[in-house]
């Protein structure tokens, strides 16, 4: 009797965790290969705004393809608030790359006379807020002086960066 109760158990344990593990209604997060070639992708071919600036890292296998809008920030970019830091728009894109969740923001600027574009430009940084003790982060601004750029990729492949850094840097440059 004590074997068939607990074999019971056994049987509505392994039900009920299965059941706990649906995950079909899981957000899956974008995930970004290398492409298998990037000859022949240049940045001329692409518009000089912040969604061609987009579409080339994506084609660059730096970001992923702009989808249509679902809501949902594991597969879409996220419209930023760009006003915030003093750009016009930003979007951001989570994903991950060799195993690691990467993030990164690129924003559109034409106003190079607020606070945060001074800040950008002088010190490779902007203070996001002064209440948090990491209010300040490293940006990037492209050549042209157009465009804003936040990475962040924890597995810290300084290759990967300064390639994205170079594509992003000489875009319209």
């Amino acid at each position: 009797m004590k074997k068939i109760f607990a074999m019971l158990l056994v049987v509505v344990l392994v039900l009920s965790l299965t059941a706990c593990m649906n995950t079909s209604n899981t957000p899956k997060i974008q995930k970004v290969t290398d492409p298998t070639s990037v000859e022949g992708i240049e940045y001329k071919d692409y518009e000089d705004s912040l969604e061609g600036l987009c579409a080339y890292f994506a084609d660059m296998g730096y970001a992923y393809d702009m989808p249509e809008a679902t809501g949902d920030e594991m597969t879409d970019p996220v419209v930023m608030r760009a006003d915030m830091i003093g750009a016009d728009k930003g979007y951001k894109f989570t994903y991950t790359y060799a195993g690691e969740t990467v993030v990164l923001e690129l924003y559109s600027y034409t106003d190079t006379d607020s606070d945060f574009y001074k800040q950008a430009k002088s010190e490779g940084k902007i203070t996001v807020t002064e209440e948090l003790d990491e209010g300040t982060v490293d940006v990037v601004l492209s050549d042209n002086g157009k465009y804003l750029m936040i990475y962040n990729d924890p597995a810290e492949d300084a290759e990967r960066e300064a390639a994205i850094t170079e594509a992003f840097k000489g875009f319209y440059a």
